[in-house]
C-alpha cells in the first residue's frame, strides 16, 4: 500500500462519521449535562475560563452551572433541594454582556445572564444554528451577561497575543478606508465582526469569498518565508523548522484558529517535522493525519461546512489537479528566446522576449484555470449540500483574484506590521477595488447562478465515484504515456517528441497506406464499399483503443456527474406551511410547475425573506414565483415578501405577479403603498406587474384550481382583517389537466373557474389568511352558497386568536387537518384555548408550526402525506 498512514486516517474519519450517525457524539459524560437541557430565558449563573473575548462577548470553557435558587428549583427543571451546587455543563458558553469588560484571556469568572440556546432549523434549506456552533463546541450563549466576579490568574502569551491583535486591527483601520479596513483584518487577523454584510454577499455569490480566510496560503507566506530565509542564512534544519512553525502556531493563537487554519498549520507542522527527520513529505498523508486528529476530537467537524470546503479543497489540488492538468513545459524556450544565436537584432530578440513571456503567462493561466476548476469539482457536492447553488463563473473569475492575492497579502502584512510602510496599502485598496469592480461585472452576467437545489445523497455518491472513475482513467492514460516514453514505444493517437518513435511511426503510416492502396485496387470490381467501410471502421477501432477516447469518456463521465444534480423527484402538488413564527407564509407547488406564495411575514422573528424563504426556495431549485398573494397589508403577512422582491433579483429569483384584495379603490393606496412600491421597484429595477382579487376571481393550472371566496369587489377597508384575501384551492391527482394559468397578466384575464365542471378534487386546501368579525361572515355566506363542506386542509385564521374559526364555519367545513401558524411562546397566547377546543370537539387533526416547524403535505397513493421540520 503506497500510503498505508493516509488509509488508517481514512478508516478513522469513517468511524468518526459513524460515531455521528449513531448519535454516541451526543451523549452526555456522566456528571455533566447538555447545555440544551437549560431553560430558554431563564436566568442562570455560570463560572468559567475565559479562552476567547472580543469588545462585549466572552467565550467560557470548562462551564460549570452554579445552582442558586433557594426555592430548590433548577435551571434545568429539576430540583436543586436548595443547596448551592456546581454542575459541569458539557458545552462552552457564549456571554453577551452589555459594556466593555477588562478580563484578560485564560482567567476565570462567574457570569449571570439569561440563557438562550441556538435554535435548530425548523424549515427546510434554513441555516441551523444548533449544528453549526455544536461544531465549535459551543451550546448556547447568555444575553445581558453580568460579571459577578473574576480571577486574577491568565494567560500572559494568549492575552499578550490578542493585545497585539487589537493593536493591529487599529493600525489597519488608520490605513485603509472604514470598508477596505474590514476586509484587511478578515484576511490577515480572521476577524470577520465588522465585514460589510452586502460586500460579503458580493463576494459569496461570485465563489470568491475563501480569500477572507485564514488558509494554507498565509501558512505559505509566513511559515515557508521563515524556513527559508532562515536556512539561506546557513542555520540547520531543525531551528529554522523550530522558528517557523513557533510563528505560526503564535499566528494561529492570535487569529481564532478557524478550521482551515488549524488544518494548514498542522499540515505546516508535518511537513517540518519530515525535513527535521529527513523523510519526504506527503500532502494527502499529512491531510488525511489532519483529518482524523481533528474529527475524532470533535465528530461533529463532519457537519460543517468550512472543514469540508478546507480539506475537499485540498484533496482537489492534491489529486484531482495533477491528473486533469495538461502536460505543458512552462515557460519554455524562454532562454533562447533572448540569447539564441540566431537573433541578429534588438527587435528580434525583444520580440523573442515578449513571446516567450506571453507564452509563460498564457501556461501559468491554463495552470490556475485547472486548479480552479479541480477544486470546483471536488467542492462542488458539498456547495450544493449547504449553499443550494453554486456561481457558474466563479472558475473564470479566480483566474483574476488569485494572482493578486499574494502580492496583496504581503503588502499587506508589511504595512500592517512596520511602521512608515503604510504607503503600501494604495496597493492594497486598488486590488480590493477591483476585486469589487469584478465581482459586480461577473454578477450582471446571464446564467450567473446554478441552482439545482439540494442533491441526494445517491447524487453525491455518484459523482464522486464518477469523478474518482474519472481521476482513474487519467492517472492510467499518463502512466501509459510515461512507459511509452520510456520504451519509445508508438501509442496510436499520440505521438511524443522523440526522433526515432517519430521516424518508426511514420515508417509504420507509409506501410499501412501502401498495403491500403493495394487492397482497394484489387477489390475494386468486386466491393468497393466493403474496403472503404473496413478503413473507417480500423480508423475507429484504433481511436477507441487510443488514450485520446479514454479521455473523451472521462470528459463525459464528469459532464453526466454534474448533470446528475439536475435530476429532481417528480413534481406533484403540495403545500408547506413555513415556520416564521408569528405570522404566516404558505408556498404552493403544483404538478405542472407553478410555484404561488400565500403570504410571507413575521412579527417574532427577523428578515424572514433572506432566511428563511429564499432558503427554502434555493433549497428546493426554486427560480421562478409565478404569483405573490398578500392577503392584507399587515407586516406579519407581508415583510417577508417585501424582502423577497428586493432580494430576489440578487438571488436570482423571478417574482411574476403581486396579487392584493381587491378593496375600495380610494383606500388601495393608503392600504397597499409600501407594497405597490416594492413591486415598482422590483428586483434590480424590473416592476413585479400588480393585480387585485375578489370573491369569484379563479383561476386553472395543471393539476389545481384556484379560487377566490374573499373579499368581495370594493369591500370597506376600515379592518385591514376583515378583508383579508381568502382562498379555495383543489387538487385533481388522476392526470385531470388545464390549460389556463396567471404567468402573464392579471388573474381575470386568465379565465374564470366556471365553464365545463370538473371531476371531483382528490384534496382540497383553505387559505384564510387572518380574516374576522365581518369579513368572516362574508366568508361563511359564500362557502354556504358553493356548498363547500368537507375540505382536507384548512389554514387557521389569525394564527388561532380566539374569535377566529367560529364553530359555524368549521361546522360547515369539517376539515380532516388544521394547520395553525404561530410563534413560540409569543405574547397574544395564540392558538387561543377556545379555539382548541373548538378544533377538537369538530374532529380535525390540528399541527401547529409553533410545535413541528414547518408543515409540508402531499398527496401519495390516495392518502394525505405530511412532513415537519426541517426534513
Amino acid at each position: 500500500m503506497r500510503r498505508p498512514l493516509f488509509a488508517v486516517a481514512l478508516f478513522l474519519v469513517i468511524l468518526a462519521a459513524l460515531r455521528l450517525k449513531s448519535g454516541w457524539a451526543e451523549e452526555t459524560p456522566p456528571g455533566c449535562i447538555s447545555a440544551g437541557r437549560l431553560e430558554a430565558d431563564r436566568e442562570v449563573e455560570v463560572t468559567g475560563q475565559v479562552y476567547q473575548k472580543d469588545e462585549t462577548t466572552i467565550y467560557l470553557k470548562s462551564v460549570f452551572l452554579i445552582q442558586t435558587d433557594l426555592s430548590g428549583s433548577s435551571a434545568f427543571g429539576q430540583s436543586a433541594a436548595g443547596s448551592r451546587q456546581e454542575i459541569p455543563i458539557q458545552e462552552n458558553i457564549i456571554c453577551e454582556t452589555e459594556k466593555a469588560e477588562e478580563i484578560s484571556l485564560g482567567s476565570h469568572v462567574a457570569v449571570r445572564g439569561q440563557f438562550a440556546p441556538y435554535a435548530h432549523a425548523t424549515n427546510p434549506g434554513e441555516f441551523d444554528a444548533a449544528v453549526y456552533y455544536r461544531t465549535l463546541e459551543i451550546g448556547g450563549k447568555l444575553k445581558k451577561a453580568v460579571v459577578l466576579a473574576k480571577g486574577e490568574a491568565s494567560w500572559p502569551v494568549r492575552e499578550g497575543l490578542y493585545q497585539l491583535k487589537v493593536y493591529f486591527k487599529e493600525r489597519l483601520y488608520r490605513i485603509f478606508p472604514e470598508q477596505e479596513a474590514a476586509v484587511m483584518a478578515a484576511l490577515l487577523l480572521g476577524d470577520k465582526s465588522e465585514l460589510d454584510s452586502d460586500l460579503k454577499e458580493l463576494y459569496k455569490r461570485n465563489g470568491v469569498l475563501h480569500i477572507l480566510s485564514i488558509s494554507s496560503l498565509h501558512i505559505t507566506i509566513i511559515g515557508m518565508s521563515i524556513y527559508r530565509l532562515l536556512r539561506k542564512m546557513g542555520l540547520p534544519v531543525c531551528p529554522c523548522a523550530l522558528a517557523g512553525s513557533v510563528i505560526l502556531i503564535l499566528y494561529g493563537c492570535m487569529t481564532g484558529f478557524s478550521v482551515s487554519a488549524c488544518r494548514a498549520i498542522g499540515m505546516y507542522l508535518i511537513k517540518m517535522g519530515a525535513e527535521i527527520a529527513g523523510r519526504t513529505y506527503d500532502m494527502l498523508t499529512a491531510l488525511g493525519v489532519m483529518g482524523a486528529f481533528m474529527v475524532l476530537r470533535n465528530p461533529f467537524y463532519l457537519q460543517n461546512s468550512g472543514f469540508l470546503l478546507s480539506f475537499s479543497s485540498v484533496l482537489g489540488i492534491g489529486v484531482v489537479y495533477p491528473l486533469l492538468m495538461p502536460e505543458i513545459s512552462l515557460g519554455k524556450g524562454v532562454g533562447k528566446s533572448v540569447s539564441g544565436k540566431h537573433s541578429r537584432s534588438e527587435k528580434a530578440r525583444f520580440t523573442k522576449s515578449l513571446a516567450a513571456a506571453a507564452g509563460f503567462a498564457g501556461d501559468a493561466l491554463i495552470q490556475s484555470f485547472f486548479a480552479s476548476l479541480s477544486i470546483t469539482l471536488t467542492t462542488l457536492p458539498v456547495q450544493l449540500w449547504f449553499y443550494y447553488e453554486i456561481p457558474v463563473y466563479s472558475v473564470f473569475l479566480n483566474l483574476f483574484i488569485i494572482p493578486f492575492l499574494k502580492p496583496m497579502m504581503i503588502t499587506g502584512l508589511l504595512a500592517m506590521l512596520v511602521p512608515g510602510l503604510g504607503v503600501l496599502g494604495t496597493a492594497d485598496r486598488l486590488i480590493l477595488r477591483s476585486y469589487e469592480f469584478l465581482c459586480g461585472c461577473f454578477d450582471r452576467l446571464p446564467f450567473h447562478t446554478w441552482n439545482p437545489g439540494c442533491p441526494e445523497i445517491w447524487q453525491v455518491v455518484v459523482f464522486y465515484l464518477l469523478l474518482g472513475g474519472a481521476v482513474m482513467v487519467r492517472y492510467t492514460i499518463k502512466q501509459i504515456k510515461y512507459i511509452a516514453k520510456e520504451t519509445k514505444t508508438v501509442i496510436p493517437g499520440h505521438s511524443f517528441q522523440m526522433e526515432e518513435t517519430v521516424k518508426t511511426r511514420k515508417k509504420t503510416e507509409t506501410r499501412e497506406k501502401t498495403e491500403m492502396r493495394k487492397a482497394a485496387g484489387k477489390g475494386k470490381t468486386n466491393n468497393p464499399k466493403s474496403t472503404a467501410g473496413s478503413g473507417i471502421f480500423h480508423r475507429m477501432s484504433e481511436f477507441l483503443k487510443s488514450p485520446k477516447a479514454t479521455g473523451c469518456a472521462a470528459i463525459g463521465a464528469l459532464c453526466l456527474g454534474v448533470l446528475l444534480f439536475e435530476i429532481r423527484p417528480s413534481a406533484g402538488n403540495s403545500v408547506t406551511f413555513l415556520d416564521v413564527g408569528q405570522g404566516d407564509s404558505i408556498l404552493v407547488r403544483t404538478a405542472s410547475g407553478e410555484t404561488y406564495l400565500f403570504d410571507c411575514g413575521s412579527s417574532s422573528r427577523k428578515k424572514i425573506g433572506k432566511y428563511i424563504l429564499i432558503p427554502y426556495l434555493k433549497y428546493n431549485g426554486i427560480r421562478t414565483i409565478d404569483a405573490v398573494f398578500l392577503s392584507h397589508p399587515d407586516g406579519d403577512h407581508v415583510n417577508g415578501a417585501v424582502e423577497l422582491f428586493a432580494l430576489g433579483g440578487e438571488n436570482h429569483i423571478t417574482v411574476h405577479q403581486l396579487l392584493l384584495p381587491d378593496i375600495e379603490e380610494t383606500a388601495r393606496e393608503e392600504q397597499f403603498g409600501t407594497l405597490l412600491q416594492a413591486a415598482l421597484e422590483g428586483a434590480q429595477g424590473q416592476p413585479i406587474a400588480v393585480g387585485y382579487l375578489s370573491a369569484g376571481d379563479g383561476w386553472r393550472c395543471g393539476s389545481a384550481s384556484f379560487t377566490c371566496l374573499h373579499p368581495e369587489k370594493g369591500f370597506g377597508a376600515q379592518d385591514v382583517n376583515a378583508y383579508s384575501e381568502c382562498f379555495l384551492v383543489e387538487f385533481y391527482e388522476d392526470g385531470t389537466r388545464f390549460q389556463s394559468g396567471i404567468s402573464g397578466g392579471a388573474v381575470r384575464e386568465a379565465g374564470a373557474a366556471g365553464g365545463s365542471p370538473s371531476p371531483p378534487a382528490q384534496w382540497t386546501l383553505l387559505l384564510t389568511g387572518d380574516v374576522q368579525d365581518k369579513g368572516e361572515k362574508a366568508l361563511l355566506r359564500e362557502i354556504q352558497e358553493r356548498n363547500i363542506g368537507g375540505i382536507t386542509v384548512l389554514k387557521a385564521a389569525h394564527h388561532g386568536s380566539r374569535n377566529s374559526t367560529p364553530e359555524a364555519l368549521l361546522d360547515q367545513l369539517k376539515p380532516f387537518l388544521t394547520v395553525i401558524s404561530c410563534g413560540r411562546d409569543n405574547r397574544y397566547g395564540h392558538p387561543h384555548e377556545e379555539l382548541l377546543e373548538r378544533l377538537e370537539a369538530c374532529g380535525t387533526h390540528i399541527l401547529q408550526t409553533a410545535q413541528w416547524g414547518a408543515v409540508r403535505m402531499e398527496y401519495e397513493d390516495g392518502s394525505l402525506a405530511v412532513w415537519t421540520g426541517a426534513e
